[in-house]
């Protein structure tokens, strides 16, 4: 068996479902690939991609945005967060790895309680 060379600080949980993320008063839609304690991944368009690096300050940092996803309970969970990364996939496809700037005690706990079930599983 092969182990992968983890980096991360965090397991990553696989999960799949639409995201919402607001940018200026804007939606947009991207797609859920993966989940940790500190952040997901999202499938994103060009067009967000885009719309998220206009906004980067002077620093070239990114803007903190509002973010909302789906929980397999079917529950959804709101927060601010960041883009830590932007791979490109595709012409059109890209992966962002979003950290969570601030999430609620209700739903950091939520969504511990969640990792820990997928985690069992």
């Amino acid at each position: 068996m092969m182990m992968r060379n983890e980096r991360r600080k965090y397991p990553r949980i696989d999960l799949a479902g639409q995201v919402n993320l607001m940018v200026n008063g804007v939606v947009r839609t991207g797609s859920l690939t993966n989940l940790s304690p500190c952040g997901i991944q999202v499938e994103a368009r060009h067009q967000l991609v885009e719309q998220i690096a206009r906004h980067k300050s002077e620093a070239g940092l990114y803007p903190e945005f509002e973010l909302e996803f789906p929980l397999p309970d079917t529950s959804r969970l709101q927060c601010r967060c960041t883009v830590s990364y932007c791979r490109r996939l595709s012409q059109d496809n890209y992966h962002l790895g979003l950290d969570f700037v601030a999430l609620s005690p209700e739903d950091e706990q939520r969504l511990d309680s969640t990792l820990n079930q997928l985690a069992a599983a």
